[in-house]
């Protein structure tokens, strides 16, 4: 097995020259997303194991970079997500838009934006977790413009509308701005939602034209990609029907990541219950019945750890292995023989305990039949994601008093079935 300890760094998959403007090209800056890889990755994957018309997936589809890739490079990409965010962020991102069409109707809609009568307070029929997030004069504003962008019959053009809306909610909140978890500042001063609106609108037409001309140069304006809700622990794809998979499992907390994407969840209705999207993720839906029940001897000795120091985490982490076994073992059905699977992986940290993730993931690779030809150690230096963590292993910001750096590194694992 390869040492991943003993790994050199590899500069030239770092990306260290690249500018934070050039991993949001075309669509890609459309919305923020936490731990999303950058293009420049995926990319170059994609074109050294991959050719054109082959059909791309990710399974852990997220905000639809590979997707975006795909469509670029003309390959047939498939993006699958479980959380409904991700699927609008990732179709909003994925069309592209005659940009004569999409200026006339951005026009249409800041007039009706303009002349809309109903000023109702909005705010009293909130739903309670989204008063806790917004003062009342802005939720009714928000309003307003979602009432409009509702009024969008072009249902390519309302999914963008909705992701320009989406993207501006945490501006637009007392949620704080220098981190990703949810923490609240009431002292935030706050723009008006339809200047904050504008301006988000403005960047996203205009990345939208840039968007639109590389495709059409590339002949590749049609490419025939699709966005899916679905479980990668259950995917609902025929047996050896991909030709490479590109994507990055969830961290072993991913539960959090609805609470990272609750405001748009609760504004577009998708429940009204969070612990209900929170029971889909991985390491949820699983039980450790035994850590025999896991593949991996190094997962076994993670759990095993755990079970000295925090005994619900533990059971926790033994779910998320238990989850991501039937990942794979998915990933291996649906992936032709002889294809890639490219695993973009990063190690945490919880209680001071190191979480294996490459390990463990390898482990469990090779114990399906996967052949694991090459590990790749990049630095982390463009990756839209906090590197910080509390003392309890959760997402924090640069300013919180117990705040450890412990995303320095990460690993693309290269395995062929």
């Amino acid at each position: 097995m390869i040492n991943v300890q003993t790994l050199k760094v590899d500069e030239s998959w770092s990306f260290a020259e690249v500018k934070r403007s050039e991993t949001m090209y075309a669509s890609h800056g459309y919305h923020k997303y936490p731990a999303k890889f950058i293009p420049q990755i995926v990319q170059r994957l994609m074109r050294q194991y991959s050719v054109p018309g082959d059909v791309v997936l990710d399974p852990f589809g997220g905000c639809g970079t590979t997707l975006i890739e795909s469509k670029i490079n003309g390959r047939i990409g498939i993006s699958i997500d479980v959380n409904r965010v991700a699927g609008l962020i990732t179709k909003a991102k994925m069309n592209a838009i005659c940009p004569k069409l999409l200026g006339y109707s951005n026009k249409e809609l800041l007039k009706r934006i303009k002349s809309y009568k109903d000023r109702k307070n909005y705010y009293r029929q909130a739903h309670l977790r989204l008063k806790y997030w917004f003062k009342w004069h802005h939720y009714n504003k928000l309003q307003l413009i979602y009432n409009c962008i509702r009024q969008e019959k072009n249902s390519i053009i309302q999914n963008f509308y909705l992701c320009c809306f989406s993207n501006i909610l945490k501006n637009c909140s007392i949620w704080y701005s220098k981190s990703i978890k949810p923490m609240r500042d009431l002292e935030k001063k706050i723009e008006q939602p339809l200047v904050v609106f504008k301006r988000h609108l403005n960047y996203m037409t205009k990345m939208n034209e840039q968007y639109f001309r590389l495709l059409n140069s590339k002949g590749n304006i049609f490419e025939n990609c699709k966005v899916l809700k679905g479980d990668a622990r259950n995917l609902n794809l025929k047996n050896n029907s991909i030709d490479l998979i590109i994507t990055s499992p969830p961290y072993v907390t991913s539960y959090e990541y609805a609470d990272l994407h609750q405001l748009s969840t609760l504004w577009f209705g998708y429940t009204d219950d969070l612990t209900k999207i929170k029971k889909s993720f991985i390491g949820t839906s699983s039980r450790l019945r035994s850590r025999k029940n896991i593949s991996s001897e190094m997962a076994n000795q993670t759990v095993k750890a755990f079970l000295k120091k925090q005994k619900k985490l533990a059971k926790s982490i033994g779910n998320y292995y238990v989850d991501l076994e039937k990942c794979f073992r998915e990933i291996h059905r649906i992936l032709r023989t002889n294809k890639y699977l490219c695993l973009i992986l990063g190690d945490t940290e919880y209680s001071k305990i190191k979480v294996p993730n490459t390990k463990v993931s390898i482990q469990i690779m090779q114990s399906i039949g996967f052949t694991v030809e090459s590990v790749i150690k990049r630095r982390l230096s463009s990756k839209i994601f906090t590197p910080f963590r509390d003392k309890m292993g959760r997402f924090t910001d640069s300013s919180h008093n117990s705040k450890r750096n412990i995303y320095q590194y990460e690993y693309i694992v290269i395995a062929k079935k």
